[in-house]
């Protein structure tokens, strides 16, 4: 057989193979744990020297957290194979496994505002199953979401967008407040500022794109923050081409920040990878994600 055919053939079987798996792993759940530990904040601009790549779960972490969370991201109901039921069943263990404070959701429902009936029952099956285990179901508005009419009241949740709770540890009497930003959508960002609860207890922010964390006051800078968004990257491609090319106005991933555990400048963030496919129905080396954020005050 001539070499250039053989060549030709094995270079369109790793085509399709590389096609075959991206339809392939949206179907794949990871079911991860992160621990966000006390840190000191620190003053001054964010920059690439400020922020630290940590691991999912520290050395010496055997303690106790004060609270459980259970955190999932960037459903985008138009092509999410995992469905409400693993996720339900995820929570299940997960409160078996230790009890939860609370589940939250960190925004994008939908991608196309056309489907969001799809999105509000995938979101309303977790709120039944949450009410059934007696844990609150908190969530925020992703970029996706902006114009969305009362999608927290049609989903089951209960909106943090510009509001805060208390949250008191299950094991102690340690105290948090969870608050959350609203996102303004994709055009003519409007980023806020400050936040809406007071600073006598230490903050766990919910904001669905990590770059919100750069355009607070340093006085308003949280001890912790939970996000989404970025997909991690979703189909990773050489020379980070998503973000170098696609999506030129997102500011965290030029400094390396797109998935995983960060302490900036004091704030121990996680970033979610998401659960669903935002825009084309594929993932490469990026599997869905649901991760129980286990958190000491």
């Amino acid at each position: 057989m001539d070499t250039f055919l053989v060549v030709l053939m094995i270079f369109a079987a790793l085509i399709l193979l590389y096609i075959l798996w991206c339809l392939a792993e949206p179907f794949f759940l990871v079911n991860d744990r992160v621990i966000l530990k006390r840190s000191e904040l620190k003053g001054g601009d964010i920059s690439k020297e400020t922020v630290k790549k940590l691991p999912f779960i520290p050395q010496g972490s055997e303690g106790a957290p004060d609270l459980r969370l259970f955190f999932f991201s960037d459903i985008h109901s138009e092509w999410c194979p995992v469905t409400a039921k693993r996720i339900n069943n995820s929570i299940r263990k997960a409160h078996e496994n230790g009890g939860l404070d609370a589940v939250i959701f960190g925004g994008d429902i939908i991608t196309y505002p056309e489907n969001a009936a799809k999105g509000y029952k995938y979101l309303k099956e977790v709120s039944a199953f949450c009410r059934f285990l007696g844990i609150p179901f908190y969530g925020i508005s992703g970029n996706h979401d902006y114009n969305l009419e009362n999608a927290p009241e049609n989903s089951g949740f209960i909106s943090l967008d510009s509001e805060s709770v208390t949250l008191t540890s299950r094991k102690s009497d340690a105290k948090a407040y969870l608050t959350g930003v609203p996102d303004s959508g994709k055009l003519n960002r409007v980023w806020q500022e400050n936040l809406v609860c007071g600073t006598d207890k230490p903050v766990i922010l919910l904001a669905h794109d990590p770059d919100a964390l750069l355009h607070l006051n340093t006085s308003a800078r949280p001890q912790h923050m939970l996000s989404g968004h970025f997909h991690g990257g979703q189909m990773k491609l050489p020379f980070r081409f998503e973000f170098n090319v696609l999506r030129t106005t997102d500011k965290f991933p030029k400094l390396g920040v797109i998935q995983g555990h960060f302490n900036i400048n004091g704030t121990e963030v996680f970033i979610s990878r998401g659960v669903g496919c935002g825009i084309l129905p594929f993932r490469i080396f990026s599997a869905p994600e649901a991760t129980v954020v286990e958190i000491c005050l």
